[in-house]
């Protein structure tokens, strides 16, 4: 058991190591793994020893970072804050990862990486789906959604987004490198299209 726990503190020690460096440079290509074992005080054996490849190693560091987004969120949803403060909050958030975070750790996250794919799939149905649910209800509430909306609507309003943007990484990649793209396509999310409310499908008798 000590053996387990100490080879786990290695890891997060290589992990956050590397995610600092990382996060010094606009060119994480750059960043070798001598480096890293410099800065995290082990040898260059040790994190192959731990990562296998730099490439695996990129992976755990791109999960820790979605991780890491993902509590943040947990921890915003679970606060007292207003609906629109939640909201909002949320979307800046995923401002920050596409601003902060270097492209090939990016590239990673929206190019179905068979590493990461599984893992994102995972938290998705586990974890961002009950979130979500959470927010709707959250939002009903509070007087901002409409408390006719159905959790199956939200849930297949979601998976089509998801299923849309895995056939289509590129989406993504040219959403994050335009901001006033991502607020509008955000605004269209959660306010639609339509400046007026129109009856789209007649009720019979109409």
């Amino acid at each position: 058991m000590k053996m387990a726990s100490t080879n786990t503190k290695k890891r997060q020690n290589i992990l956050h190591t590397t995610i600092a460096l990382f996060r010094q440079t606009h060119d994480i290509k750059k960043v070798s793994i001598e480096a890293i074992a410099v800065e995290a005080h082990v040898s260059p054996t040790t994190i192959y020893n731990n990562f296998g490849t730099r490439d695996e190693l990129l992976c755990e560091v791109t999960k820790s970072l979605i991780r890491e987004n993902l509590d943040r969120n947990i921890k915003l949803i679970h606060s007292d804050l207003p609906f629109p403060q939640k909201l909002t909050g949320i979307i800046s958030g995923k401002m920050d990862v596409m601003d902060q975070y270097n492209r090939e750790i990016i590239d990673k996250i929206i190019s179905q990486d068979k590493n990461i794919a599984p893992f994102i799939d995972k938290i998705y149905e586990e974890e961002i789906k009950p979130l979500w649910l959470e927010m709707l209800s959250d939002g009903k509430k509070q007087g901002f959604i409409d408390p006719s909306l159905k959790d199956e609507v939200l849930l297949t309003y979601l998976d089509v987004l998801k299923t849309g943007f895995s056939v289509k990484p590129e989406l993504t990649k040219t959403i994050a490198a335009d901001v006033d793209i991502m607020t509008q396509l955000a605004r269209i999310m959660f306010h639609g299209f339509l400046k007026k409310e129109i009856d789209i499908i007649p009720k019979e008798g109409k």
